[in-house]
């Protein structure tokens, strides 16, 4: 990263914006956060402060370099991109699976009360309420089903692991080319480049 922007121009922001910017970036957004970073990174202010200038150069020389396929690469990405709000129930027996689905459907259960009949899910699978969440950050399959859901639709019971799932999708946010998203591919876009630039023979 060093050397793709070293021929940036020292910023004319104030360090104050600087510091604040880069701390948007990083979800820190209160002075206990940002103490308890700072500490756990061994940092002080001017560490703070030349994280934050090198990682405002790298924006703006990705920037410059990228800005024009912010848009294209929106367009590409954003069906990955819309965040969804869910909710999966797991359980271990088909049958009862398939009775809380009918119950589901029938408005005779909720799905809060269907979670907490969910019995031992299997390792790294996450039940009850779950998001937002961009699309890009689920399993594929997950992402698949959710992908072509409307909301308050329930999924028949699938077969996930040793069990059977019952998946809500709750709420559908779909992405917006606003100024956080471009700022946002633009990084992205620069990770790959700087990655093809390390990788190079």
């Amino acid at each position: 990263m060093d050397g793709l922007i070293e021929k940036e121009e020292k910023p004319k922001l104030a360090e104050e914006a600087i510091i604040s910017a880069y701390l948007k970036s990083q979800n820190i957004h209160s002075q206990e956060e940002l103490s308890k970073w700072m500490q756990a990174e061994n940092m002080d202010k001017d560490a703070l402060l030349a994280r934050a200038t090198r990682h405002y150069k790298w924006f703006k020389t990705c920037e410059r370099r990228f800005k024009s396929q912010a848009a294209t690469q929106f367009l590409k990405m954003k069906a990955k991109l819309d965040k969804i709000s869910y909710s999966l129930v797991w359980l271990a027996d088909e049958a009862l699976a398939n009775e809380i689905f009918i119950r589901l459907k029938e408005g005779e259960t909720t799905i809060d009360e269907a979670t907490l009949m969910s019995t031992n899910p299997p390792a790294g699978l996450k039940i009850g309420r779950i998001g937002p969440i961009t699309i890009k950050e689920l399993p594929d399959a997950l992402a698949e089903i959710l992908r072509v859901s409307q909301p308050e639709q329930i999924w028949p019971p699938i077969k996930v692991a040793d069990g059977w799932a019952i998946i809500k999708c709750e709420k559908l946010w779909p992405a917006v080319f606003n100024k956080e998203e471009k700022v946002n591919i633009i990084l992205e876009i620069g990770e790959r480049w700087m990655y093809e630039e390390l990788h190079k023979s």
